[in-house]
């Protein structure tokens, strides 16, 4: 049997060892943490450097592709501007050639004024017979195929028997 003393004293390295071991092992798992969160910490401003340089990069070919945006917005104004200017041009070879054909013998015209929709012809025929035979074959199938509609304006012969005309035609939209 030991005195208290001894017994005392030894509880009390024991108790001291405990708490050494103790204090070694809590100081060993603050290190490990601390060491984690270091490693944690550099990766993420890793990470993060990263991700900025990613965002600049994007800014910058945003910044690039804006300009580029800008030159297609004002090409696709000025093609549809065009487009439209070429759609409502009238075709008029196209319209004098078909014409050529309609026209009877014995008539010609000696004026023709076009506006975008309409057509106003001045001629001269050697008939009355010729003006009702260009009139009709303006009505006809192949005539309203170049104008919808056909007005005569005036119509007056000379003492020679020539026939003076006038009239107003509404063309029609070809595609």
């Amino acid at each position: 049997m030991l005195p208290i003393e001894e017994r005392d004293r030894e509880h009390f390295q024991l108790l001291q060892k405990r708490l050494s071991v103790g204090s070694v092992a809590l100081l060993a798992l603050t290190a490990v943490l601390a060491l984690v969160t270091l490693v944690l910490f550099t990766a993420s401003v890793s990470k993060r450097a990263g991700l900025v340089a990613q965002i600049e990069a994007s800014s910058k070919a945003i910044e690039d592709l804006k300009a580029n945006e800008e030159l297609i917005v004002v090409v696709k104004e000025k093609a549809t501007a065009a487009d439209k200017i070429l759609s409502s041009r009238t075709n008029h070879p196209e319209i004098f050639d078909k014409l050529a054909a309609l026209i009877p013998t014995g008539v010609y015209f000696t004026d023709v004024k076009f506006t975008p929709d309409k057509a106003a012809i001045s001629g001269k025929a050697s008939s009355s017979a010729n003006v009702a035979g260009l009139i009709s074959s303006l009505l006809s199938p192949e005539g309203t195929k170049i104008f919808s509609t056909v007005t005569m304006d005036s119509l007056s012969s000379d003492e020679s028997g020539v026939f003076t005309f006038s009239m107003a035609v509404e063309l029609v939209k070809q595609k």
